[in-house]
């Protein structure tokens, strides 16, 4: 798979990867909910809560795939494009293997 010009291997395919995938999602969803009270105070400043939202996808990106597929970036918008440029190849992937298996492919 190949995401911000990162050639990696995952596929979802694989209960390992798969399992990793759920628990970089789950641990993304308790980070996520930080940032989202950090945003919620009106002390808070916004360097902050831009510096903990892309260490979200970081992390996110670290666990689901051993690699870290935002290298240099340090644009929020930028990183949450990789995420959802990720999503979709593995959406792909998954779609391939939740196909039904019928016996008219080996005739």
């Amino acid at each position: 798979m190949k995401v911000n010009n990162v050639e990696f291997e995952f596929n979802i395919s694989s209960l390992k990867q798969a399992c990793a995938l759920e628990l970089a999602l789950d641990h993304m969803d308790e980070r996520e909910k930080k940032i989202n009270k950090k945003k919620a105070d009106p002390k808070s400043r916004l360097t902050e809560v831009l510096s903990d939202t892309l260490d979200m996808f970081r992390q996110f990106f670290i666990e689901a795939t051993g690699a870290d597929l935002l290298q240099e970036c340090d644009d929020v918008r930028e990183a949450t494009g990789i995420y959802y440029k990720f999503l979709d190849e593995v959406k792909k992937q998954k779609e391939t293997i939740t196909e039904p298996y019928s016996t008219d492919r080996i005739l």
